[in-house]
């Protein structure tokens, strides 16, 4: 076994917390498959990123079955752990109280906090997906969380990320999920014992116990005493999504993305008005998919996610050629609503506060009780056409994912190694109003971010667009490439790299 940001191998998994990689390289030596090792970092990744993700977030997991050795690929199929808005939710997002007056709550949508939460869909999500394509008990595929729930050190990387907790006043969140009210320092040993508590109940008595038995009944009360609208109905009510992933055909390539509710569909939409030729890094490139970029998330918010178009990732290979990725998310870095029930360490997803508007010429983004949420989470499979070699891939980073995931899928398409891809220098467009995004920013000025190593990087302009340079624009794209090598005996062999942005790792095993 290897540790870089790129390494090769017959199996492996990617992603952006050393531990969680283990956790899923462990699930593989137990004779896992790559959902099983997928799943067994991302409930790992629950702990040691926690501000980003949970079990009160939402899940999508895109899986490409091997093909069949003569050229013919598998099924790419998409598991969805949706997330939704409670029953009773209205219009400024939480149950109206008995002798409650919305006309006196505050202005809707809210920033963050127990009005914001969701009805988390992750765990059916997970289920699903193990259900049809995992082998290794589910009780097994907790290891690594519970372990890092005792105890872990916190890295560099997620230092950072709790400070922004604290800078962002979610100090009551820290002490109830940590048991501190400050960020906790690099090199520092944290517990999350209420965590911990929870994931040990999900992983003996399975999803159930936390939609249908005692920690719903946690959660419940909870959200009721705090003014959250989550219900019993809203939690036994959850199911996941299972359907065939999107496909686009290309002159070269096959692209595959996530369906609705996820944005995903605009990656392809972006790949198809430039030249599979045309350098991602350069002007030519930018000048044509910025404003088709700005053109089609714009349309996502009016339409909504029926459109048939803060986040972790992990993505695994394993000795049969099955890949997946799992993406996902609290929608935002500090504990999602900033909001961690309480005895429970479940924070909820802000998609509310990130995706929804009142706004009556965005309708796709209003929002209605009981309806899935739109979704930036994305994921994508890629196969050339006219020879051997695949790509599944995906990456965090908000309404950013798909303009991100378009400059991967050109560089795999020109032939990059796995690590350029992961760690190529990237831009996005988007709007900067009082949240980072759509669809809050539709109506401000919109701007275009670039790194270092993009063509107009020391411009003024970009079609219209102000240009700013950033060292770092974020993401953390986890990759798993196979150049159609031939096989080895019954193993295949491919390459899995991680984005150094995330500051997470790749591992293979022979």
């Amino acid at each position: 076994m290897r540790a870089a940001g790129s390494v090769s191998g017959s199996a492996g998994v990617a992603s952006g917390h050393r531990l969680a990689t283990e956790a899923g390289i462990e699930a593989l030596k137990a004779g896992g498959t790559a959902v099983d090792a997928a799943l067994a970092a991302a409930f790992t990744q629950w702990v040691v990123n926690a501000p980003q993700s949970g079990p009160g977030g939402e899940m999508v997991a895109l899986v490409a079955e091997a093909g069949d050795g003569n050229g013919a690929g598998g099924g790419v199929h998409v598991y969805g752990g949706w997330s939704r808005a409670p029953l009773a939710a209205g219009r400024d997002g939480a149950a109206v109280q008995e002798g409650g007056d919305r006309e006196d709550q505050e202005g809707w949508p809210p920033t963050s906090g127990p009005r914001n939460a969701v009805v988390p869909g992750a765990l059916r999500g997970a289920e699903a997906v193990w259900k049809a394509h995992g082998r290794l008990d589910w009780t097994n595929l907790f290891s690594g969380a519970l372990a890092a729930a005792a105890g872990h050190t916190v890295t560099p990387r997620m230092a950072e990320v709790y400070e922004r907790v604290e800078s962002r006043g979610h100090t009551d969140a820290l002490r109830r999920m940590l048991g501190r009210g400050s960020a906790p320092p690099a090199g520092a040993t944290i517990r999350m014992p209420d965590l911990a508590t929870t994931l040990e109940m999900v992983a003996w008595q399975g999803p159930d116990a936390f939609y249908r038995g005692t920690l719903a009944d946690r959660l419940v009360a909870a959200a009721y005493e705090e003014g959250a609208a989550l219900r019993h109905d809203d939690l036994a009510a959850v199911e996941a999504a299972a359907k065939p992933a999107l496909r686009f055909e290309f002159d070269d390539i096959v692209v595959w993305v996530t369906g609705a509710p996820s944005q995903a569909a605009i990656t392809p939409a972006l790949l198809a008005a430039v030249a599979p030729g045309t350098d991602p890094a350069s002007r030519d490139f930018a000048e044509t998919v910025a404003p088709l970029t700005e053109q089609q998330l714009t349309e996502f918010c009016a339409r909504g996610p029926a459109r048939p178009a803060g986040t972790a990732v992990a993505t695994a290979l394993d000795h049969h050629g099955l890949s997946v990725t799992v993406v996902h998310s609290l929608a935002g870095v500090q504990f999602g609503t900033g909001w961690v029930a309480g005895g429970t360490g479940v924070a909820f997803s802000n998609r509310v506060g990130t995706a929804l508007s009142d706004r009556s010429d965005l309708p796709g983004c209003n929002l209605r009780g009981g309806a899935v949420l739109p979704h930036t989470l994305s994921a994508a499979h890629v196969r050339h056409r006219d020879r051997p070699g695949w790509m599944t891939l995906a990456t965090p980073g908000g309404d950013r994912q798909v303009q991100w995931l378009a400059q991967a899928i050109q560089r795999f398409r020109q032939g990059a190694a796995p690590a350029d891809i992961a760690s190529g220098s990237r831009w996005f467009v988007c709007p900067t109003g009082d949240r980072f995004g759509v669809p809050a920013g539709i109506g401000e000025p919109w701007y275009a971010f670039a790194e270092p190593g993009i063509a107009w990087h020391d411009d003024r302009d970009l079609a219209g667009y102000e240009v700013r340079t950033t060292g770092n624009a974020g993401g953390g794209l986890q990759v798993v490439v196979s150049g159609g090598d031939p096989d080895l005996g019954r193993r295949r062999v491919a390459e899995l790299a991680s984005d150094p942005r995330s500051a997470g790792a790749a591992l293979a095993v022979e």
